[in-house]
């Protein structure tokens, strides 16, 4: 990942100048960070004598979020006085992965920082030079006024939003564990079964497919300008000046390897964990702190991993503790992959993987090169890879956000003030102009229908629990209807059951299923009541037969004859050519022939756009008249379901017919294809009625 700096190697230069003048000023902003709900006012941690301290809701009596013993610390952000002598102070703190605000008695605790903001106008040119966003500058402001020596790099990426977005919601690319709120998974195809009510595991463990609120929040660098989380942007290479033996017992005090009795023996000599961790960060060119935040990441505090027990079934004596090439597939455990990986032979990472410092040592060497030594030199660019590769480290959408932390607590308090921190934060083109929130609802998220229908009517097309659009046709007699139906999960709860009185033409009745979060699906019945059939049209009264002429051949029919049109219509639907000949009457020594679209004589049924040509006794034509049947809008002499798709199809504007064609979809010949036609077409497919020729 290339920085992108406005000037040439005189901005670079500049950078470190300001870096120093960072050092020496400790003037800062009036600002909010943009994660919590107001400015931070000091720091502070729990008095060593103190056990179990209560954290709280609320002063005095709300409810208790959690207890701490002493040493714990936290930010400040105002003193509240209770009944004129009670000081409490409002707090946030890091809990359970998660920044959390409560309240704690001042009597029990001890205020070790107090944080004073003014402007300070260099650092807000620093800002600006930089082309950090104004959503971005409030959290960077609030870090400066704790921490004013460190330095904030905006990596412009030139990466779309919405692009990155979907990049990471590609499926098993950001994932999640299965027992996290529902908000926080995936329901879109592929990531949970709605009959079922299951998610879709893609990863050991019970890992499943992060919702996109869930990827948009990770990937918002806006939401990690805290003093802990925007060590996800920290350069991950080793550094030796800030990087030693002090930093890793603190990281891994309380962890497995701490005092550890493992055999950490490696070419002659015996390592301790922390030892190991410096040697393999001086192998690699990988920071050490942040080996060992990604072993805690893989085996947990406890070092409960199998990939290091040494023991798992047909891998006896192989270690993988970075869980590299660790994913489930072929059959196999992402375990088993992973330590099938570390048993082959690869002497650029000292594999095999046979003894627990080559593990270390050698995994170290594969993340300098596979990642942090390729651009991918931050947390939060091993998770989110910005190079085009389609290169991530790990799946866990989380992952960066827990390791920060971690991260954060590897170094001193004294080192956060004295050092010269540089963190890489990205900037996105079209990022959306509020930060994206981390989601927070949780139940069921199942809102489908299990079955959903109109009492004696059968809905179009067939019930499906991923349909949600259906249609249906009643006659004019139908006044009203009754919806009814049922949910797949008990969760759920419906509205728009019931009984419904119907209008003369569309009627469209919503019913909305609610999941048991809160998350609604609609589903929509268009239904059609048919207008009252027209009073039938009084009998013509029968006209005599022309006389023939001796002096003009010709021919006489029922059938309707328009001769401005040059139409011949009233033929009944499915009629073959002899039927409809043997109903013209010629004479003088005049003949009629049928002929298709195309000019050859037809044979069969008879449909529109035929022609009708009659002869006279030379075989000169004089005579033309194209056939119109209503309804047989393709014209193969029947209605049926290509003729109804048409006349949906010129409804819905998408494409309409032409000619004679259009006229044989205007059933009703109102001068309009419209809801009536398709209600008529649909009626006579149906054996219901008929459309009227």
């Amino acid at each position: 990942m290339k920085l992108r700096y406005k000037c040439t190697g005189k901005r670079i230069a500049a950078l470190g100048v300001m870096a120093c003048m960072m050092v020496l000023l400790f003037v800062v902003f009036t600002s909010v960070l943009n994660t919590k709900a107001e400015e931070i006012i000091g720091q502070g941690h729990v008095n060593y004598d103190v056990t179990s301290l209560r954290i709280r809701k609320a002063p005095v009596s709300g409810d208790v979020i959690t207890m701490v013993d002493g040493g714990f610390k936290f930010d400040i952000y105002e003193e509240v006085t209770v009944d004129s002598k009670d000081v409490w102070y409002s707090i946030g703190f890091n809990y359970n992965g998660t920044y959390t605000r409560g309240y704690v008695h001042s009597g029990y605790v001890t205020v070790d920082k107090r944080i004073d903001y003014s402007p300070d106008v260099d650092f807000e040119s620093y800002l600006d030079e930089q082309g950090f966003p104004e959503s971005y500058k409030a959290g960077l402001r609030t870090l400066h006024a704790m921490y004013p020596n460190w330095v904030f790099v905006a990596d412009h990426t030139g990466k779309d939003w919405n692009d990155v977005v979907d990049n990471q919601n590609v499926l098993g690319r950001s994932l999640i564990y299965g027992s996290a709120k529902s908000s926080w998974k995936s329901v879109a195809d592929g990531c949970y079964d709605w009959e079922t009510g299951e998610y879709t595991v893609l990863d050991s463990g019970g890992w499943v497919q992060a919702s996109s609120e869930l990827v948009q929040y990770a990937l918002d660098p806006r939401n990690f300008l805290s003093k802990d989380y925007i060590f996800m942007f920290e350069n991950l290479s080793f550094n030796s000046s800030v990087q030693g033996e002090e930093g890793l017992q603190s990281m891994t005090e309380g962890t497995f390897m701490e005092n550890s009795s493992h055999d950490l023996s490696y070419n002659g000599r015996d390592y301790t964990y922390i030892t190991g961790l410096l040697l393999a960060g001086q192998e690699s060119g990988v920071s050490p702190y942040h080996l060992a935040s990604r072993i805690l990441q893989e085996q947990g505090y406890s070092g409960y991993g199998s990939s290091i027990s040494g023991t798992q079934p047909g891998y006896e004596g192989y270690y993988n503790y970075y869980n590299i090439g660790a994913y489930a597939s072929g059959g196999l455990t992402a375990v088993q992959n992973g330590l099938r990986y570390a048993s082959r032979t690869d002497s650029e990472t000292l594999r095999p993987w046979n003894k627990r410092m080559k593990s270390i040592v050698g995994g170290a060497i594969y993340l300098g090169k596979s990642y942090i030594n390729r651009g991918q030199n931050t947390l939060y660019y091993e998770k989110f890879d910005m190079s085009g590769r389609g290169h991530q480290y790990m799946t866990n959408v989380l992952a960066p956000r827990s390791e920060s932390v971690k991260s954060s607590q590897g170094y001193s308090d004294s080192n956060k003030n004295s050092i010269s921190f540089i963190f890489t934060i990205p900037v996105f083109e079209n990022m959306p102009e509020n930060v994206c929130e981390i989601p927070t609802g949780d139940g069921s998220p199942n809102n489908r229908l299990k079955e959903l229908y109109v009492d004696g009517y059968s809905l179009t097309p067939t019930f499906s629990i991923y349909t949600t659009e259906y249609s249906l046709i009643v006659g004019n007699e139908v006044s009203s209807v009754t919806i009814a139906g049922s949910v797949l999960d008990s969760d759920a709860y419906v509205s728009g059951f019931g009984n419904y009185n119907l209008n003369v033409g569309s009627n469209d009745i919503t019913v909305t299923v609610t999941a048991g979060n809160g998350e609604t699906q609609d589903y929509v019945i268009s239904i059609v009541r048919e207008d009252k059939a027209p009073e039938p049209e009084p009998e013509p009264e029968p006209t005599p037969d022309p006389k023939p002429s001796v002096d003009y051949p010709g021919f006489s029919t029922g059938y309707e004859v328009n001769e401005s049109g040059n139409i011949i219509s009233g033929i009944a639907v499915s009629s073959d050519v002899d039927s409809v000949l043997g109903n013209i009457a010629n004479y003088n020594g005049a003949y009629s022939r049928v002929l298709n679209k195309d000019g050859n004589e037809k044979s069969g049924k008879v449909g529109t756009g035929d022609v009708i040509i009659t002869y006279n006794s030379e075989g000169e034509e004089i005579s033309r008249y194209n056939i119109l049947i209503y309804g047989d809008i393709n014209g193969d002499g029947d209605i049926d379901l290509f003729d109804f798709v048409a006349v949906k199809r010129s409804i819905l504007g998408i494409a309409d017919p032409s000619g004679i064609y259009w006229r044989a979809a205007d059933c009703n010949r109102d001068g309009v294809i419209d809801l009536f036609d398709f209600v008529a077409v649909k009626r006579c497919i149906l054996g219901l009625g008929s459309v009227q020729q």
